[in-house]
């Protein structure tokens, strides 16, 4: 069994036990709703006036392997809108892993900001900076598999810099410092960072 992240998007009828709308997002962040009896889905006391979205865990039996993902069945025989009763996903835990690996180093990278921007204990060169592009990108994507819907600020604020740090580098004898170079091009002095979840708060 492996935990996938769902959310309970809205409220969907009244017939008894209570039904709900949740989604649940694949290994490519697209989503996939589930209209389903409220007891099937979660414990949690979800009502008509509770305030939505509600994000929860549920449990599949994985099916198989496809590339880097698993092929997992949607437990108590679910199935999206679309007819689909398996998905293929990127299990929680790992998610969780990657997310706690990335977010330090991108912490790291800008905490100097705006000074510049750091590759380990040294400032990032123009293919560290296209590197950790790329890593962004894959951070994002873990983001949305985990429903960090807050973290696009940070995300897009990181983006920003990994891809003008360059610029600046090819170009710094013409400023003072960094931080002139980012406030002549309106970008953020600084990643506004986001609240870590409540699963990385605990461990």
């Amino acid at each position: 069994m492996v935990k996938l992240r769902a959310s309970a998007a809205r409220w969907h009828s009244d017939d008894f036990p209570g039904w709900v709308e949740i989604s649940v997002r694949d290994a490519l962040g697209q989503d996939h709703r589930v209209i389903e009896k409220i007891p099937v889905v979660t414990t949690l006391d979800v009502r008509a006036d509770s305030s939505f979205p509600i994000g929860f865990w549920i449990e599949a039996e994985i099916e198989g392997v496809d590339g880097g993902s698993m092929v997992v069945a949607l437990p108590c025989g679910m199935a999206t809108t679309e007819g689909r009763r398996s998905l293929s996903v990127v299990p929680a835990d790992i998610d969780q892993a990657r997310y706690r690996h990335d977010r330090q180093w991108l912490d790291y990278a800008v905490h100097e900001l705006p000074a510049g921007v750091l590759y380990g204990p040294d400032g990032a060169t123009p293919g560290q900076c296209a590197e950790m592009l790329v890593a962004l990108n894959e951070f994002a994507g873990v983001c949305a598999r985990l429903w960090l819907d807050d973290h696009s600020e940070f995300i897009e604020a990181c983006r920003w810099h990994f891809d003008h740090y360059p610029h600046y580098l090819g170009r710094r004898r013409h400023f003072r410092d960094y931080a002139t170079y980012v406030r002549d091009r309106h970008g953020p002095l600084r990643t506004p960072s986001p609240a870590c979840p409540d699963w990385l708060r605990i461990r």
